[in-house]
């Protein structure tokens, strides 16, 4: 930030970054004020602008557990791509909506289904992100079906698409995807084994509220 100077633009770019970064390690309220400090200088720059802070807002949402806030945001986003047609940016923002829906319980799996799909259809083939994000959601998904096989295959599928990237915190979801995967399939040594290669890469990012659910979800396989 003392680098960049006066450059609107770049300050909010930066900003939303430190957000993200803040909420990780559970400065959940510095990590809204850096938030408001990024929307206020996007504010001055137009609409088109401002929905740069969705993302990240969202981000911060489900770090804090609250993913029905994370819905809020993201949906906007969604309806707003949806209305102008625009695929590209659709692709991730339906994939992390579907993320956000799922995680308010297994009664919404079958929303979040049909968001991946239209991810899929919007060209996520081409944006790794929501491809690794999909996937990884799918998994869960069939395993919960009891189709575990196909989501054995595929949670496999997610993390080896996440391990060719340096995004720690992505590649340490896909782990704990197969993890329950796994669970799901009572292959616990395998789940407890993904998800122990979950809490070291959120632990090698910073990232404290995504290690403390690895740390439950090992827990819970213990006692299996």
């Amino acid at each position: 930030l003392d680098e960049i100077g006066n450059h609107p633009s770049g300050q909010a770019v930066i900003l939303l970054h430190m957000a993200g970064l803040h909420a990780m390690q559970d400065n959940t309220a510095t990590a809204h004020a850096t938030l408001n400090r990024a929307r206020t200088l996007l504010d001055t720059l137009g609409p088109t602008m401002t929905a740069a802070v969705t993302e990240p807002a969202a981000f911060i949402a489900m770090l804090a557990g609250d993913p029905a806030a994370a819905e809020t945001h993201l949906r906007l986003e969604y309806e707003s791509l949806d209305r102008m047609g625009e695929k590209g940016y659709l692709a991730t923002t339906a994939a992390l909506l579907a993320k956000a829906i799922a995680a308010q319980g297994q009664n919404r799996y079958d929303e979040a289904a049909h968001l991946i799909t239209i991810s899929r259809e919007a060209g996520a083939g081409e944006d790794l992100s929501a491809q690794i994000i999909g996937q990884g959601l799918s998994a869960r998904i069939l395993a919960h079906r009891g189709r575990h096989a196909e989501a054995a295959k595929l949670a496999d599928s997610a993390v080896a698409l996440a391990a060719q990237t340096d995004l720690l915190s992505q590649h340490a979801d896909t782990l704990l995807d197969y993890a329950q995967v796994l669970a799901a399939a009572s292959r616990i040594p395998e789940a407890h084994a993904a998800a122990t290669q979950a809490l070291d890469l959120y632990q090698r990012k910073g990232n404290l509220p995504r290690a403390r659910e690895s740390c439950r979800y090992l827990a819970q396989y213990a006692t299996l």
